[in-house]
């Protein structure tokens, strides 16, 4: 994939050649122009004039051609943009819908992470389930993307290594029709496997949501093969091209009648032509996300951030929570030094940061507890018929309910606290470097 800044847009970018369709549009405009070209001079040179007034008899027999032309052109026009409709469609399809097979199966690798045991007896069982999970999940996911995308066998995408599995199992799996479902078996089994020896220990409707995540992940994935199994349709195909190719041919014929001048009927002739192929090729490159081409999705590059983000789960640092030392009763804002990843959280209650704001939500306080706002029904008590209680009533008879020193309780805000809800953002940094494997091999 072709990775620029959307946000500029300069000269420099059309000067590209490397995943550009231009060169491709050039091959069919050029030799369009000079058809265009050269048809124009032999039709004023050799086309008899019977009438003399310099105009070729074949141009005044042309009534009526350019408004049937133009209809045919707008045809082929709507057929071209359906095309790249689709073709647009199937692209981000398949970008979205794998992308959904990653967060799917490593948000079940991450959870299986956090349901195992934390009895000391069970470490080495416990490191050694995790060990098998994530090799497991490295070579579901780069069957995965081998099922959908079109490599060569100098293309082979990198797993982590697989020193500790049977030799035997990997000799079934390389011989299997289908290697993607078998490793998800596998990762199941070993699940199930794992709970009944009390190495994954929570209970079976928490544990099922493993379970989940990776059915929801192969379904995804049979969707993505739509996308590389079944084309686009071959009539539609096979029409399109086929105006294409008329078009192609009687544009330069039409452009040297009705054009005076030699090299305008060819720049006329190259814009025409080269715009309908140009639109035509960038279908044809986006139809298949899937692939080493240089427009298709970077799928070795997701393989790699794919092991990286499973060898970060093996981190000490990552399988304990950090700790907590609170100092404030209440957070305040928090300016990163790098915005890479930013969090968004609501915060339930905050003290006002300012004289206006604390103003501000006195006098909203003030204003609810004056209203009539969500009666209630409330029994007088000297006629004893039932009456609606209003929101400052309600509010009054909470405080007077309230026990003394309860705004020194620990944990909690003083009473006479202007308190508002809000939400905030704060920045926080990925972590530079991420644990690589050493131990890669390549896997047709």
């Amino acid at each position: 994939m072709i990775v620029y800044d959307a946000r500029q847009w300069t000269l420099l970018m059309i000067l590209r050649v490397h995943g550009s369709v231009f060169p491709k549009g050039l091959c069919w405009a050029l030799p369009n122009a000079c058809i265009a070209a050269v048809l124009h001079w032999l039709l004023r040179r050799y086309t008899p004039d019977a009438d003399g007034d310099g105009v070729p008899d074949a141009i005044q027999n042309m009534t009526g051609v350019e408004e049937i032309w133009s209809g045919y052109t707008f045809v082929l026009g709507f057929l071209v943009v359906f095309r790249n409709n689709q073709a647009y469609s199937r692209f981000w399809e398949g970008a979205t819908l794998i992308s959904q097979v990653r967060g799917e199966w490593f948000n079940a690798v991450s959870s299986l992470f956090a349901f195992t045991s934390r009895k000391p007896e069970k470490a080495e069982q416990v490191y050694a389930f995790r060990q098998l999970l994530i090799r497991l999940a490295s070579m579901m996911y780069c069957a995965a993307l081998q099922q959908v995308c079109d490599t060569d066998a100098d293309d082979s995408l990198q797993i982590l290594d697989t020193e500790g599995i049977a030799p035997g199992h990997l000799e079934f799996l390389e011989a299997a029709n289908d290697q993607c479902e078998v490793l998800v078996q596998w990762v199941q089994q070993l699940i199930i496997e794992s709970h009944d020896a009390g190495v994954v220990d929570v209970p079976p409707p928490i544990l099922s949501r493993a379970f989940q995540e990776l059915s929801r992940g192969i379904v995804t994935l049979n969707n993505a093969r739509k996308i590389k199994d079944i084309p686009f349709p071959f009539p539609y195909a096979q029409m399109l091209v086929c105006m294409l190719v008329v078009h192609w041919l009687v544009t330069p014929m039409l452009a040297s009648l009705v054009i005076q001048s030699w090299w305008w009927a060819a720049i006329m002739s190259f814009l025409v032509t080269g715009s309908f192929w140009t639109l035509m090729h960038i279908a044809m490159e986006i139809d298949q996300p899937f692939g080493a081409d240089a427009n298709d999705l970077p799928i070795k590059a997701m393989m790699k951030d794919y092991n990286r983000s499973l060898l970060s789960l093996l981190n000490s640092a990552t399988q304990k929570s950090p700790t907590f030392a609170l100092q404030k009763p209440t957070p305040a804002f928090v300016q990163s030094k790098d915005a890479n990843l930013t969090f968004h959280i609501r915060k339930r209650l905050i003290r006002s940061s300012s004289e206006e704001d604390s103003e501000f939500h006195f006098r909203e306080s003030e204003r609810l507890r004056n209203s009539e706002a969500f009666p209630r029904l409330h029994t007088d008590s000297g006629s004893g018929t039932p009456r609606e209680r209003t929101f400052s009533e309600r509010m009054n008879a909470q405080e007077a309910q309230a026990p003394k020193g309860a705004d020194a309780a620990e944990g909690q805000e003083p009473s006479d606290s202007k308190l508002s809800v809000a939400e905030e953002s704060f920045s926080a940094q990925k972590p530079a470097e991420s644990i690589l494997s050493r131990g890669f091999i390549e896997m047709i």
